[in-house]
C-alpha cells in the first residue's frame, strides 16, 4: 500500500479555497515589497510563505493567507512574526486598538452571526465564532469582533486574538472554515521565538528555535515511499484550534486549517512525527519541527489549565505525541511530565489500552456488561488474561469493553495508535510515554492489520520496532 493519507489531506485543504495549500505566512514586507528589519515606515504587512524571520516593521495592518484575514489597526504599531509565521504586535505595553478585522463579523438576514473573533479563549464548550445551532454553544459576549461591537477592539498587552471565518453552510461540522491568531505582546520578542499559547492569559514566550535539540530525534534511513516533507509542512501551516477537549470540539476545527476529527488529527501528526525521525538534515527538518513543536506547546498549555482529552470514540486521539515531542526536543522535563502516563493519565491515547485481567473476564460474564450494540458482544475468557487489549471507554467505563475485533471504533483508533507508537519508538521515547499497554496493543494491532498500512511504515516497523525499550 502506498502513502495516501497526507496527500489526500493536502489536496483537500488546497482545493477548499483559501486553504493552507495556497497561502500561508512569509517574511514581513513593507509597502514597497522589500524585506524589512525594524523599519520605521507605516505599512500593511502581508504574508505568503512558511515561517517568520524575526524581522519587524511598523505597520497599520497584518494580513494572513493572501489577505483572506486582515487585522486593521487604529494606529501604526511594531509587528513581526514568530518562528511558525504567526504575527505579533505590541504598543510598548499599552493597549492595541484593532479598528477592523476582515471579513467582519455580522448578522445575516437569517439571523445568524458569522465570522466571530475571540480573545484569550478559555477551555470550554462555549464559543464566540458562529451562532449556528451546532454542538458548541454560541455565547454572544465571547464575540469581540469590531464588526459586531460597532467600535474598535481594545486589546490589552499579553492577549491572543483569534479570528474565524464561518462556513457558508449552517449545516454539519465544522462551523468555521478558517482561523488566524494575532498575539498582542508588551514588547517585541527575540527573533526565532515560538508563539505563546492562544488560550488563557499567560503570554510568556515559551521557547526559541535555538532551544531545539535535534539529537533527540531519530536519524533512521528513509525506507522509500515516505510522504514528502512539503506535503507534511502544508498540512500544519495554520493554527490548529483546540480550546475545547470534548467531542463537540469538531465545531471549531477550521476546515482549511486542520483535520476536524481526532482520528485524522492523529494520523496527520503521526506522519509528521515519523518524518522527523528519518535521516533528513536539521535544516530540512526545521520547518516541520517548528510546526509540530508549536502545536505541542499549545496543547501543553491546555493540559495545565487543567484539561484532559479523555477517551471517547475517536474524537480525542492524537494529542499526546506532540507534547512528548516538544518536551524532548526542548529538553523540558515539565512538559515531559505531562506526557508521562504514570504522572498524568489524561490522554485518550492511553485510556483505551490495557491488559486483560480477571476483572474483564468477570465483567463480560456479568449482568453489568454493556458493550456498544453496533458490534456483536464477545466476552473475554480465562485464556485472554494478560493479552494487550483495547476498549472504547476502558478507563472510565470498562463495562463497554468487547473482545470482538470488530468492536465499535477499534479499527478507527488502531491505525493512528500504531503510527504514534512507532514514532515514539523511533525517537527513543517509549519510556517517557510510560504506558506499555499502548505499545503492546499496537504490536498486536499491527500484526493483524499489517497489510493495510503504508509500505513505508511497514518497512520502518520491520526495521525498528522489534525491540521495545
Amino acid at each position: 500500500m502506498r502513502f495516501t493519507v497526507i496527500v489526500a489531506i493536502g489536496f483537500f485543504i488546497s482545493a477548499c479555497g483559501g486553504g493552507a495549500g495556497t497561502s500561508s505566512l512569509s517574511p514581513i514586507e513593507t509597502s514597497a515589497g522589500s524585506s524589512s528589519s525594524s523599519s520605521s515606515s507605516s505599512s500593511s504587512s502581508s504574508s505568503s510563505s512558511g515561517a517568520g524571520t524575526g524581522s519587524a516593521t511598523v505597520a497599520t495592518s497584518v494580513s494572513y493567507y493572501d489577505d483572506l484575514i486582515v487585522f486593521q489597526f487604529a494606529h501604526a504599531y511594531e509587528v513581526g512574526q514568530f518562528a511558525n509565521g504567526d504575527y505579533w504586535v505590541h504598543n510598548n505595553g499599552n493597549d492595541v486598538l484593532i479598528s477592523a478585522i476582515t471579513p467582519a463579523s455580522t448578522n445575516t438576514n437569517e439571523g445568524r452571526t458569522i465570522n466571530g473573533t475571540m480573545v484569550n479563549p478559555a477551555i470550554s464548550s462555549d464559543q464566540g465564532y458562529d451562532s449556528s445551532p451546532r454542538d458548541m454553544r454560541y455565547v454572544a459576549e465571547l464575540n469581540r469582533d469590531p464588526g459586531i461591537l460597532g467600535q474598535p477592539l481594545v486589546v490589552q498587552a499579553n492577549s491572543s486574538v483569534i479570528k474565524a471565518i464561518s462556513m457558508v453552510s449552517d449545516a454539519g461540522r465544522p462551523i468555521i472554515s478558517d482561523a488566524a491568531v494575532l498575539t498582542v505582546l508588551s514588547e517585541a520578542p527575540a527573533a526565532g521565538s515560538f508563539r505563546p499559547p492562544y488560550t488563557g492569559v499567560n503570554k510568556t514566550i515559551p521557547a526559541n528555535i535555538s532551544d531545539l535539540d535535534y539529537s533527540k530525534l531519530g536519524t533512521h534511513p528513509k525506507p522509500g515511499g515516505e510522504p514528502a516533507l512539503a506535503e507534511l509542512e502544508q498540512s500544519q501551516q495554520r493554527v490548529w484550534l483546540e480550546h475545547c477537549t470534548q467531542w463537540v470540539q469538531r465545531d471549531i476545527h477550521p476546515l482549511n486549517n486542520m483535520p476536524t476529527y481526532g482520528r485524522d488529527i492523529a494520523n496527520t501528526t503521526a506522519h509528521a512525527a515519523l518524518a522527523l525521525q528519518l535521516d533528513y538534515s536539521p535544516q530540512e527538518k526545521e520547518k516541520l519541527l517548528v510546526q509540530m513543536v508549536q502545536y505541542g506547546l499549545d496543547l501543553y498549555n491546555i493540559v495545565q489549565t487543567p484539561a484532559r482529552w479523555d477517551a471517547n470514540g475517536g474524537h480525542n486521539r492524537g494529542r499526546k505525541l506532540p507534547i512528548l515531542l516538544a518536551g524532548r526536543v526542548l529538553n523540558n522535563n515539565h512538559i515531559l511530565a505531562f506526557a508521562d502516563a504514570g504522572q498524568h493519565f489524561i490522554f485518550h491515547d492511553d485510556q483505551q489500552s490495557f491488559y486483560v485481567s480477571q476483572a474483564e473476564v468477570d465483567m463480560t460474564h456479568s449482568a453489568q456488561w454493556a458493550p456498544d450494540n453496533r458490534a456483536e458482544p464477545i466476552p473475554y475468557t480465562e485464556s485472554d488474561i494478560g493479552m494487550p487489549e483495547w476498549g472504547i471507554r476502558h478507563a472510565d467505563k470498562p463495562a463497554a469493553d468487547n473482545r470482538n475485533w470488530a468492536a465499535t471504533y477499534r479499527i478507527n483508533n488502531g491505525f493512528p495508535q500504531v503510527r504514534h507508537a512507532l514514532a515514539a519508538r523511533l525517537m527513543g521515547a517509549e519510556h517517557q510515554w510510560n504506558w506499555p499497554a499502548t505499545f503492546d496493543y499496537s504490536d498486536r494491532f499491527f500484526e493483524i492489520e499489517r497489510a493495510k498500512f503504508e509500505d513505508y511504515l511497514i518497512a520502518l516497523w520491520d526495521a525498528h520496532s522489534g525491540a521495545s525499550e
